[in-house]
Protein backbone atom coordinates (compact mmCIF):
# COMPACT_ATOMS: atom_id res chain seq x y z
CA UNK A 1 0.00 0.00 0.00
CA UNK A 2 1.35 3.43 -0.92
CA UNK A 3 1.86 6.40 1.34
CA UNK A 4 -0.50 9.35 1.51
CA UNK A 5 0.92 12.84 1.59
CA UNK A 6 -1.04 15.83 2.79
CA UNK A 7 -0.32 19.50 2.37
CA UNK A 8 -2.07 21.87 4.70
CA UNK A 9 -1.80 25.30 6.18
CA UNK A 10 -0.46 25.75 9.69
CA UNK A 11 -4.02 26.49 10.87
CA UNK A 12 -5.26 23.26 9.30
CA UNK A 13 -2.40 21.37 10.94
CA UNK A 14 -3.33 22.79 14.35
CA UNK A 15 -6.93 21.69 13.77
CA UNK A 16 -5.68 18.23 12.78
CA UNK A 17 -3.61 18.05 15.99
CA UNK A 18 -6.73 18.90 18.00
CA UNK A 19 -8.85 16.36 16.10
CA UNK A 20 -6.26 13.61 16.55
CA UNK A 21 -5.88 14.38 20.24
CA UNK A 22 -9.63 14.39 20.86
CA UNK A 23 -10.24 11.26 18.78
CA UNK A 24 -7.43 9.34 20.45
CA UNK A 25 -8.58 10.52 23.87
CA UNK A 26 -12.14 9.34 23.18
CA UNK A 27 -11.03 5.92 21.95
CA UNK A 28 -8.51 5.31 24.74
CA UNK A 29 -10.15 7.03 27.73
CA UNK A 30 -12.21 3.96 28.63
CA UNK A 31 -9.61 1.29 27.88
CA UNK A 32 -7.01 -0.34 30.08
CA UNK A 33 -4.71 -0.78 27.09
CA UNK A 34 -4.20 1.92 24.49
CA UNK A 35 -5.33 1.35 20.90
CA UNK A 36 -1.92 1.22 19.23
CA UNK A 37 -3.23 2.15 15.77
CA UNK A 38 -4.66 5.39 17.15
CA UNK A 39 -1.50 6.02 19.16
CA UNK A 40 0.69 5.49 16.09
CA UNK A 41 -1.29 8.02 14.05
CA UNK A 42 -1.32 10.45 16.98
CA UNK A 43 2.46 10.17 17.26
CA UNK A 44 2.92 10.65 13.51
CA UNK A 45 0.77 13.80 13.46
CA UNK A 46 2.32 15.29 16.60
CA UNK A 47 5.85 14.59 15.35
CA UNK A 48 5.42 17.36 12.75
CA UNK A 49 4.81 20.02 15.42
CA UNK A 50 7.92 22.05 14.56
CA UNK A 51 6.87 22.29 10.90
CA UNK A 52 3.48 23.52 12.11
CA UNK A 53 5.01 26.07 14.51
CA UNK A 54 3.34 24.45 17.51
CA UNK A 55 6.36 24.39 19.80
CA UNK A 56 4.27 26.21 22.42
CA UNK A 57 1.59 23.49 22.33
CA UNK A 58 3.42 20.22 21.58
CA UNK A 59 6.69 18.83 22.87
CA UNK A 60 8.76 15.69 22.61
CA UNK A 61 9.01 13.69 25.83
CA UNK A 62 12.45 12.18 25.39
CA UNK A 63 12.32 9.95 28.48
CA UNK A 64 9.30 8.02 27.11
CA UNK A 65 9.89 8.66 23.40
CA UNK A 66 6.54 10.25 22.53
CA UNK A 67 5.17 13.63 21.59
CA UNK A 68 2.65 15.20 23.93
CA UNK A 69 0.43 18.24 24.13
CA UNK A 70 1.16 20.99 26.63
CA UNK A 71 -0.92 20.35 29.76
CA UNK A 72 -2.74 23.70 29.53
CA UNK A 73 -3.51 23.18 25.83
CA UNK A 74 -4.77 19.66 26.55
CA UNK A 75 -6.96 20.93 29.41
CA UNK A 76 -8.39 23.66 27.19
CA UNK A 77 -9.34 21.12 24.52
CA UNK A 78 -10.92 18.79 27.07
CA UNK A 79 -12.81 21.65 28.73
CA UNK A 80 -14.01 23.07 25.44
CA UNK A 81 -15.02 19.93 23.58
CA UNK A 82 -15.30 16.95 25.91
CA UNK A 83 -17.32 18.60 28.65
CA UNK A 84 -19.80 19.99 26.12
CA UNK A 85 -20.08 16.57 24.47
CA UNK A 86 -20.49 14.80 27.83
CA UNK A 87 -23.26 17.19 28.86
CA UNK A 88 -25.12 16.71 25.58
CA UNK A 89 -24.68 12.94 25.44
CA UNK A 90 -25.74 12.53 29.10
CA UNK A 91 -29.14 14.09 28.45
CA UNK A 92 -29.51 12.30 25.12
CA UNK A 93 -28.69 8.91 26.67
CA UNK A 94 -30.93 9.60 29.69
CA UNK A 95 -33.90 10.33 27.40
CA UNK A 96 -33.13 7.19 25.39
CA UNK A 97 -32.95 4.92 28.45
CA UNK A 98 -36.07 6.38 30.07
CA UNK A 99 -37.95 5.95 26.78
CA UNK A 100 -36.80 2.31 26.56
CA UNK A 101 -38.09 1.74 30.08
CA UNK A 102 -41.47 3.29 29.27
CA UNK A 103 -41.74 1.36 25.99
CA UNK A 104 -41.09 -1.89 27.86
CA UNK A 105 -43.83 -0.99 30.34
CA UNK A 106 -46.26 -0.37 27.45
CA UNK A 107 -45.33 -3.18 25.05
CA UNK A 108 -43.33 -5.62 27.17
CA UNK A 109 -39.82 -6.62 26.11
CA UNK A 110 -39.26 -5.67 22.47
CA UNK A 111 -37.13 -8.03 20.44
CA UNK A 112 -36.00 -6.93 17.02
CA UNK A 113 -37.33 -4.03 15.00
CA UNK A 114 -40.04 -1.71 16.24
CA UNK A 115 -43.29 -1.59 14.30
CA UNK A 116 -44.26 1.72 12.75
CA UNK A 117 -46.76 2.27 15.58
CA UNK A 118 -44.07 1.53 18.18
CA UNK A 119 -41.61 3.89 16.47
CA UNK A 120 -44.18 6.70 16.49
CA UNK A 121 -44.93 6.00 20.15
CA UNK A 122 -41.23 5.95 21.02
CA UNK A 123 -40.65 9.32 19.33
CA UNK A 124 -43.61 10.78 21.22
CA UNK A 125 -42.31 9.31 24.51
CA UNK A 126 -38.79 10.68 23.89
CA UNK A 127 -40.21 14.09 23.03
CA UNK A 128 -42.30 14.17 26.21
CA UNK A 129 -39.42 12.99 28.41
CA UNK A 130 -37.07 15.52 26.77
CA UNK A 131 -39.58 18.33 27.38
CA UNK A 132 -40.02 17.35 31.05
CA UNK A 133 -36.27 17.13 31.60
CA UNK A 134 -35.75 20.53 29.96
CA UNK A 135 -38.31 22.03 32.32
CA UNK A 136 -37.19 20.38 35.55
CA UNK A 137 -33.74 18.88 34.99
CA UNK A 138 -33.33 15.85 37.23
CA UNK A 139 -35.07 17.49 40.20
CA UNK A 140 -38.37 15.65 39.53
CA UNK A 141 -36.73 12.36 38.59
CA UNK A 142 -37.51 9.67 41.15
CA UNK A 143 -37.33 5.94 41.58
CA UNK A 144 -40.24 4.11 43.09
CA UNK A 145 -39.68 0.95 45.08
Amino acid sequence: MGNVKLEMTKEQYETLVEMVFLGTWMVNSTKLELDEQFEDVRELVLSKYKEGNLEDKVSYQEQIGVHDLDVDYESKLLDTHVEEYDEFSFWDKLVEKLAEKEMTEIYGPIDGKLTEEQMEKRLAVEEEIGRKLEETGVTKLSFEE
